[in-house]
């Protein structure tokens, strides 16, 4: 399970936006952030909530990132592999890889019924070497089913694992029905 777990974790934080691989498609190319920001007005410090339009090349990027998570709540394997970081192909066959990403998807153990994310912010755009770099943070929330009943079909065990993601994800945002034998995780 927490092998299972921390695959899609991979899977969501080794998105690759390459000019050349993914399709463009249409996006809302007017996007504005909305930032608290502390200021010293003279009489004290006080929080100011300010809008800033995000770049050209921050959007593009939001798009593509916004199409890699359509691949995810999909479970579009094609299109996960191709955003995904051409790096990590080096030291972990393509091949294999799919054949992983389907055997997760395909798990007579566990099944992913849902998986929803937003981006939140694009952080500026950083020149390095000969890529570059950006934070994007985004919510996401993905809800797991345990389909094998011998899988953590004890209490003992489901308290093992739902302390094991309290502690990863925070107690907040961890909610485990036994009944349906489901688990969401909020992620930040």
């Amino acid at each position: 399970m927490l092998k299972a777990i921390f695959a899609i974790s991979i899977f969501i934080f080794s998105g690759c936006f390459d000019d050349e691989t993914p399709k463009r498609r249409e996006c809302n190319a007017t996007i504005f952030k909305d930032k608290n920001r502390t200021v010293d007005g003279g009489e004290g410090i006080f929080s100011s909530a300010i809008s800033e339009e995000y770049t050209e090349e921050q959007n593009n990027l939001r798009c593509d990132f916004e199409l890699y998570l359509e691949y995810l709540r999909t479970l579009n394997t094609e299109g996960i592999i191709d955003m995904t970081y051409p790096e990590l192909f080096k030291p972990i066959n393509r091949r294999m890889f799919t054949k992983f990403i389907n055997t997760l998807l395909d798990s007579p153990e566990i099944s992913i019924e849902k998986f929803d994310a937003e981006v939140t912010d694009v952080g500026d755009i950083i020149d390095y070497g000969e890529g570059k770099f950006t934070n994007l943070e985004y919510i996401s929330t993905i809800k797991l089913n345990f389909v094998n009943p011998n899988l953590y079909k004890d209490d003992t065990s489901m308290r093992v694992l739902k302390s094991v993601l309290e502690n990863k994800y925070g107690k907040e945002n961890i909610l485990v029905d036994k009944d349906s034998r489901t688990i969401m995780i909020k992620i930040l």
